[in-house]
């Protein structure tokens, strides 16, 4: 338990201060100083300041409610569907686009499965999708796989061209737009869909 316990503290410490001074301008040794341990202990728990970034999405994933998992009667599909895309955007966000950056760069340079889909989460919106497709909230027929597949390829393009843009647009609102025209999103009751 204490092994684990520190390998989140040093998770933790290295995502404050890149958050505070950069991913680039933080070292392994200002890691090791606001943990107070030594370069021999931080290489025990990770492989290196690289491998801190897989960290960061793998404990979203970690954070999903297990009643998201759940499609009580009367959901609005898509909007849960939106909802599930947009807690992966908004973690991005929260990174901020240095960050998120640096977490292109790494996975370019070495894929460390950062982006794997997580199966629980995959199949929810797979299943979503159909019930969406079937209620006529969604009008493109397609497979519900490859529309869930479109709308990932979707949320990480929008997060790269943020990152490009160093996080001047708006891309929740314009993913949510955007996913709407790809999947012909029709509501029924006009509601609007909420970003």
């Amino acid at each position: 338990m204490k092994r684990r316990k520190l390998k989140n503290e040093i998770i933790q410490k290295s995502l404050d201060l890149f958050r505070q001074r950069g991913y680039e301008a933080v070292s392994v040794q200002d890691i090791c100083d606001a943990c107070d341990i030594t370069k021999p202990t931080f290489y025990k728990y990770l492989a290196s300041k690289q491998t801190l970034l897989s960290y960061f999405f793998s404990s979203m994933a970690e954070a999903i409610p297990d009643d998201w998992y759940r499609i009580p009667e009367g959901t609005d599909c898509y909007q849960k569907i939106l909802d599930g895309y947009l807690m992966f955007m908004r973690h991005a966000c929260d990174l901020g686009p240095d960050l998120y950056n640096q977490v292109f760069i790494s996975n370019l340079e070495e894929y460390m499965g950062t982006f794997n889909d997580v199966p629980a989460f995959t199949d929810l919106m797979v299943d979503l999708i159909r019930e969406a497709q079937e209620c006529g909230q969604i009008g493109n027929p397609s497979d519900p796989k490859s529309l869930y597949k479109a709308g990932v390829g979707m949320s990480l393009g929008y997060g790269a061209y943020w990152c490009l843009d160093e996080g001047r647009c708006n891309i929740l609102e314009d993913f949510c737009r955007d996913l709407g025209a790809v999947f012909m999103h029709q509501d029924p009751a006009g509601k609007e869909v909420k970003a």
